[in-house]
């Protein structure tokens, strides 16, 4: 809200909670309540690792700031959609794009 006047006193503070309405509350800049990733989350940065030196810098560009994303994004639906843009790229670039894809669906499974 803008305009809000916050004040607070004390070395607990921590200033203002936000909701954003995707389960998460953010408070002095910090997720409260999230979730660590999940082992499916590092399974496909793991896979992503061993796919970045066969795509070209455009392609590492866009797949390095989707990954950077995918492990904090706490809305479903934007997580799917960072899955799936990182599983295009993986599958235009054959055989070695395949365990990004194994990995990508494990998540989207889970």
């Amino acid at each position: 809200m803008t305009g809000d006047y916050i004040q607070q006193y004390g070395s607990g503070s921590i200033g203002k909670a936000e909701h954003t309405g995707s389960g998460d509350i953010v408070a002095g800049g910090k997720t409260v309540g999230a979730t660590a990733p999940g082992p499916e989350v590092a399974a496909l940065l793991e896979a992503i690792e061993s796919l970045r030196p066969h795509l070209d810098p455009g392609e590492r560009q866009e797949v390095d700031t989707a990954a950077g994303s995918i492990a904090e994004e706490t809305s479903p639906e934007r997580r799917r959609a960072l899955v799936r843009q990182i599983s295009g790229i993986a599958a235009l670039v054959g055989e070695v794009g395949v365990p990004v894809i194994a990995a990508a669906r494990a998540l989207l499974a889970g």
